[in-house]
């Protein structure tokens, strides 16, 4: 019941203040999904083209091995394996015999994990290992030497090989976020990096 001394508000403006009501309502909601979408984690995408754009940049490689051949290794083809979270990397190698001037034709085989070095903001390859190195008409007394040119790929030059680095505004936004990142995932189409709040 109406207070006899209060008057009766008009129905005009019941209707606006029934309506600016919803509106606080609604701004406020969207200011929580606001925060809640800042901190809720978040994921970059680097396709396999551009992964593979950036690894080529380091090829192509030449080296001499054992003072018997030099060996030049051209830019991979990645092989993306989201179960084992790793790159399978295939790299073509010519080799030329030092004292004969023959030259070989064949292949090496590798795989590496992605991790994110704080320090600097990069990418690196991790755990690269070499699971095999074939030349097509080489015999095997010889064969055997170029294992070595897989230590020196996995060893000196890729290990902790940096294939992506965040620029500053990249790192801009997702400190003025708070986020960080967390993880890295291999997937069919490329990198995902995984963004969460900083503990």
């Amino acid at each position: 019941m109406t207070h006899p001394m209060q008057p009766t508000p008009h129905p005009h403006r019941r209707a606006v203040l029934g309506l600016s009501a919803l509106a606080l309502g609604a701004a406020w909601l969207t200011g929580c999904s606001t925060v809640t979408q800042m901190l809720a984690p978040r994921t970059v995408e680097i396709s396999k083209t551009e992964l593979l754009n950036k690894m080529a940049s380091q090829f192509p490689m030449r080296n001499t091995v054992m003072d018997l051949f030099d060996v030049e290794c051209a830019a991979p083809r990645l092989n993306l394996q989201p179960d084992s979270n790793r790159v399978l990397a295939d790299v073509d190698l010519s080799a030329r015999d030092r004292l004969f001037s023959k030259q070989y034709q064949g292949n090496l085989w590798m795989s590496f994990r992605l991790r994110y070095e704080p320090r600097d903001q990069t990418i690196r390859l991790q755990n690269v290992t070499v699971d095999r190195i074939a030349f097509k008409g080489l015999p095997a007394s010889y064969e055997k030497h170029l294992t070595k040119l897989g230590a020196w790929l996995a060893e000196d030059r890729l290990q902790n090989y940096v294939v992506h680095r965040f620029s500053p505004e990249d790192l801009m936004k997702a400190d003025k976020h708070g986020l960080t990142v967390t993880d890295i995932k291999i997937t069919q189409k490329g990198l995902a990096i995984q963004l969460a709040p900083k503990s």
